[in-house]
């Protein structure tokens, strides 16, 4: 026989009115948040115990932030500031992009063109960044080194006992959301 997962509908139906109420509660913080489709978030947090709302709020903010954001809604601000650089001692390690973005721009190449690599790299960066947080140490170090992970608090700043894992598997998910939800 073969099992049959269950329904949202069936699966909210089969809780407590307590675990109810906190479904519930907790869908409409994803809502409010901009979450058009919470049901699989909440039925992970709520079953599997992960952090999934502090997932979904940490992601979201770095796909708004680090990767939308100036990088491809607003190229010609990043183009500009960049481009002033060349040769200036600010940031001389990155002198030859500033010349490197001045010839594409010679080249006309254009602002929503440069902004669409650019937000491929800003995605590239952070899911490696994600990665590496997830991975929770250094495996290349020698010797006994110590290692990092990111904690849930809450609303106080107290930690809740659960570790925030598995972000770069998620990454993308957060963009299909906000498609979803119009953003």
């Amino acid at each position: 026989m073969k099992y049959r997962y269950p329904t949202y509908e069936e699966w909210l139906a089969c809780l407590s009115q307590a675990e109810r109420d906190r479904v519930l509660k907790l869908t409409e913080q994803f809502r409010v948040n901009g979450c058009a489709a919470p049901e699989l978030w909440v039925r992970s947090e709520v079953s599997e115990d992960f952090c999934q709302f502090a997932t979904y709020l940490l992601l979201t903010r770095i796909w708004r932030c680090e990767i939308d954001h100036s990088w491809s809604e607003t190229p010609e601000t990043w183009i500009k500031e960049f481009s002033r650089t060349v040769g200036q001692t600010r940031l001389p390690v990155f002198d030859d992009a500033a010349a490197a973005l001045q010839r594409l721009q010679e080249a006309q190449v254009s602002a929503a063109d440069l902004g669409a690599v650019a937000r491929l790299v800003a995605y590239s960066t952070a899911f490696g960044v994600l990665n590496l947080l997830d991975e929770g140490s250094d495996r290349n170090a020698v010797g006994e080194t110590p290692g990092w992970s990111l904690r849930e608090t809450d609303a106080e700043g107290n930690l809740t006992g659960r570790d925030i894992g598995g972000l770069h598997e998620s990454l993308l998910s957060i963009h299909e959301e906000s498609v979803k939800a119009g953003s």
